[in-house]
Order: C-alpha cells, then sequence, then structure tokens
C-alpha cells in the first residue's frame, strides 16, 4: 500500500504553501507536477498582487507569509502554475462520466513583473507573438487544462497533487454560515454612513454595511452567491459521493505523491454541521488506499519544518 504524506489545511489558499513544502521535502518536484483538483469550483481565480512572486524564490518563510498577505481562496493555483510547480491541471468537478478535451494554456505576467496574469488557451502564432517585443505580458508558462467526471478516466506520468476539498461532496455556495465583521472607530462608521459615494459602497457587488452595536462601531462584510442550501446535501449523498469518489481513485490507480485536505469551514463552503463528518468519512476511505501521516497546516507555521505525526489513521 502506497504511504503518502497527507496535510489538513483550513482555507485553500494554504495549499500553495503545502506544495512549496512538498518539493521542498522530496514529495513532488519544484517544477512539472499534475493537479487533481477536486472541488465544487475550479479556484482559477486571477487577481492583482500587492508583491511580486518572482520575489520569493525558494524561501519557505516567504512563501508561507505570502499565501495568507497576497491569496485568496479562489486565486491560488494561477500563482502555482506560473512558478511551474503545476503544468498539468485536472479539474475533477462533477459527479457524471464527462471528460472535457485536454486544452494548452497559458499563464502570463504583466510586464514579468509577477504581479499581474493573464491567462487563455494557446492558439495559433500565440508562442510567436509571447516571444516578440511588442508582448507586454513578458514571462509565461503553459499548462494543461481538462475538466473530467467522477466516471471519467484519469491518467498522468508526474509526480501527482491529490487536492480535495470537502465542498466537493456537500457546498453551501450561500456564505450564509459565515459572519464576517471588524471593529472601526466611529469616524470611519460616520464616514461610510454619511457618503453616499464611498469606496466601499460603489464596488461591483453592495456587500458591506455598518453598524453599531453596545457603543462599538462594526464594518460588515455580507457576500451571498446562492440560495442557503442550494448545494447542500444529505449524509445518504455525502456517503454515496465519497464511495463513488475513493473507487475512482482507485480504478484509475491514482498515486499520489501529496494529499492535502480542505475544509473550507471558516469560508462556509463546507457546512458548518457536515464538515467533520465528511472529513472523517473521506479519511477512512483514503486509509483503504494508502498509508498517510497526518499533519495539520498550523504544524508547519512560519515555513518551519514539523516531523510528521507517527499516527496514522
Amino acid at each position: 500500500m502506497l504511504t503518502v504524506p497527507l496535510f489538513i489545511i483550513e482555507e485553500h489558499h494554504e495549499a500553495w504553501f503545502i506544495w512549496n513544502y512538498g518539493y521542498f521535502n522530496g514529495f513532488l518536484r519544484p517544477y512539472g507536477n499534475t493537479l487533481l483538483h477536486v472541488d465544487s469550483h475550479e479556484d482559477l481565480g486571477i487577481s492583482r498582487l500587492n508583491a511580486s512572486v518572482d520575489e520569493l524564490e525558494d524561501d519557505l518563510p516567504k512563501i508561507y507569509t505570502y499565501g495568507y498577505q497576497e491569496l485568496g481562496i479562489a486565486s491560488f493555483i494561477m500563482p502555482a502554475i506560473y512558478r511551474g510547480i503545476i503544468n498539468n491541471y485536472t479539474f475533477l468537478g462533477r459527479y457524471d462520466a464527462y471528460c472535457g478535451q485536454k486544452q494548452d494554456r497559458f499563464v502570463a505576467s504583466w510586464q514579468s513583473r509577477g504581479k499581474y496574469f493573464e491567462s487563455g488557451e494557446v492558439k495559433p502564432l500565440l508562442r510567436k507573438y509571447l516571444k516578440s517585443r511588442e508582448n507586454g505580458w513578458g514571462k509565461y508558462q503553459f499548462y494543461s487544462y481538462q475538466e473530467i467526471g467522477l466516471a471519467g478516466r484519469f491518467t498522468t506520468c508526474q509526480p501527482l497533487i491529490l487536492d480535495i476539498d470537502l465542498d466537493y461532496f456537500s457546498c453551501d455556495n450561500s456564505l450564509s454560515s459565515v459572519q464576517s465583521k471588524v471593529e472601526i472607530t466611529k469616524e470611519a462608521y460616520l464616514d461610510f454612513a454619511d457618503n453616499i459615494y464611498h469606496p466601499l459602497r460603489i464596488m461591483p457587488a453592495a456587500a458591506f454595511a455598518v453598524g453599531k452595536e453596545d457603543e462599538c462601531y462594526y464594518l460588515y462584510y455580507i457576500e451571498r452567491q446562492e440560495e442557503r442550501d442550494l448545494k447542500k446535501v444529505s449524509t445518504e449523498t455525502i456517503d454515496k459521493r465519497i464511495d463513488r469518489f475513493i473507487n475512482f481513485l482507485r480504478h484509475n490507480n491514482v498515486q499520489p505523491g501529496l494529499i492535502d485536505i480542505c475544509r473550507s469551514r471558516f469560508s462556509g463552503y463546507t457546512p458548518q454541521d457536515q464538515w467533520k463528518y465528511i472529513e472523517n468519512k473521506l479519511l477512512e476511505g483514503l486509509s483503504c488506499l494508502y498509508d498517510f501521516n497526518i499533519v495539520h497546516i498550523s504544524q508547519l507555521a512560519q515555513g518551519k519544518e514539523a516531523p510528521l505525526e507517527d499516527s496514522v489513521w
């Protein structure tokens, strides 16, 4: 039975550090790994970064801090592709027999600054354009993209990252379980309340509000994407999905060099009353295929090596 390191993370942008930690410790290659992304969301978002990803080099403490300061829970994969850690991305986002066509894609950095990226399908003359002096996008990487379902076929000849989000098995896209508020000054409260053109009011989505509680002032952030519980399912359905997923791994002889499991409980994408059940059931299923040592992200704080736990599920 394959022995594989298994990392538990709370939110998905923490996978950025885990993957870098993986190649530092010989579980992966520094370049050219396959990512099997098991999630309700593609997580290929692109955001404008304040600090260049190119300045990190191979400094684990910097990489650790960078993930929390610069990356969001849907924008952590593209920088990893840009750095070359991943060059083969497969999205297991469906439960059917779908097997999409593999695409050749690129990710490029504006003026090679490593702060803002463009990504798209590789088309005729693109390679020539990317290498031309007129190209403002500068430094670039190529990668493959494919979406498949649980009854699809998966194979890779590269070291593999098995990246699992618990919200794949039951999801709350409304984010209704999350309450975000930050205490602010009275002056900041009045500025927002009295200014109809406050910068936070005229963003694309009206997600901000202010309020007063017990003589304290707060800024609230409320993001709703769907109706509550639209994609939340019963424990019976969760069990079936996990069983089918374990069968998918078995039938495709999936041999990961590293497994990470994202709970997504603080963001609210995995329902608060289900995440622990899903995690335990998933670990039970994975234990039928792999021997693994479980490490929580908190054990690797500040990029310092921590020994893997002796306990195996």
